[in-house]
């Protein structure tokens, strides 16, 4: 069976243009949010520090017995966290609002420029293409920039943020412990990097399989009453199921690559904090290279925080790889040369 499959898509200079189009959009709007999104980010990791502070504290209190000198330490503490909190929520409602304006904006706005650029194309574009893959932009591949924009980006965003900031925690705490954990990282890296490879051709090829799956329908029904007086019911019959098997074909090899992605990255998350558990008990046990249970805690703390992101990151590869596949078909839209005005071609012509 033939199956549909396109070339991989250009993700650097796509998700380039994507960002570059939102900001264009929206000057305004858009660096407020990252900015929101930023102080989230960071706020989410001071937990883990905050947490060696209070088990230090409760070990100085074991030591000495004097519990009510703990609490004096500890209560400030929660306090401070109670309100990095509160502001960390306030953040986080501010970008989602603004997240969902400008997602609905964008694509209303996006939509007007195809509609605009339409207009001054030539006809051979139109003969080119059937008009339900020219639909097919408006409804289909509009609609998967949808939740990459108000979901994914801000999680791509909000992800590497969490990266930076927990991984300098992490190197404070122990250096040992980070290169165990980037090493799982590595492996993590390698293993969703063979996942994409697999499933982002196929994405490709099913929004492409979607787009002419819904042109070869529009085109039939159209010519409805010349298919029956030509009695081509069944050839019609017989392309649509091609058509569809296609779409079938590259729609299921894309989501089994790209479902496993989540499974193993969890995995491989749980596999990276048992190890740094052990390594570090055993650090920890021996006082080597200052390791205490308390930094330890802290430690591990982080990497769960590190892990995250990963994980987060592959649950949503699917909707981020459709997403940049329609936006590459609506870009290679806007791009088409327009038809110039008769006037505008008899100048260039004398030119």
């Amino acid at each position: 069976m033939n199956i549909t499959k396109g070339a991989p898509v250009p993700v650097k200079n796509t998700l380039a243009r994507l960002f570059s189009t939102l900001f264009r959009f929206y000057p305004v709007m858009m660096p407020l949010t990252l900015v929101c999104i930023l102080f989230s980010a960071v706020v989410s990791s001071i937990p883990a520090v905050f947490m060696q502070n209070v088990i230090a504290a409760v070990e100085a209190s074991w030591q000495s017995g004097d519990w009510g000198a703990a609490a004096g330490r500890i209560l400030p503490l929660v306090g401070i966290l109670c309100v990095f909190y509160v502001l960390s929520l306030a953040a986080a409602m501010t970008f989602t609002q603004l997240m969902a304006v400008i997602t609905q904006g964008f694509l209303r706005k996006l939509r007007e420029n195809m509609f605009s650029r339409m207009q001054d194309l030539p006809i051979r574009y139109f003969d080119s293409h059937p008009h339900g893959d020219i639909m097919s932009l408006y409804t289909n591949d509009t609609d998967t920039l949808r939740q990459m924009v108000s979901q994914s980006i801000p999680q791509l965003i909000n992800s590497a943020i969490t990266i930076v900031s927990v991984l300098a925690g992490m190197v404070v705490l122990s250096i040992p412990l980070t290169a165990v954990t980037l090493v799982m990282v590595a492996v993590m890296m390698f293993a969703s990097g063979k996942a994409a490879g697999l499933s982002g051709s196929n994405f490709v090829g099913q929004q492409r399989a979607l787009g002419n799956l819904n042109g070869y329908i529009e085109e039939m029904m159209n010519g409805q009453k010349v298919v029956k007086v030509f009695c081509r019911e069944e050839a019609v019959l017989g392309e649509f199921r091609r058509r569809n098997d296609e779409l079938f074909e590259s729609a299921n090899l894309a989501n089994r690559y790209a479902n496993v992605l989540g499974p193993i990255n969890a995995q491989l998350g749980n596999m990276s904090y048992v190890l740094c558990a052990m390594v570090g008990g055993v650090l920890a046990l021996n006082g080597w290279t200052g390791l205490t249970v308390g930094k330890l805690a802290s430690f591990l703390t982080f990497n769960r925080s590190f892990n995250m992101p990963v994980n987060q990151i592959s649950t949503q590869f699917n909707s981020i790889v459709m997403a940049l596949a329609g936006a590459e078909r609506i870009f290679r839209l806007l791009d088409e040369e327009p038809e110039l005005h008769p006037a505008a071609s008899i100048m260039a012509a004398a030119r």
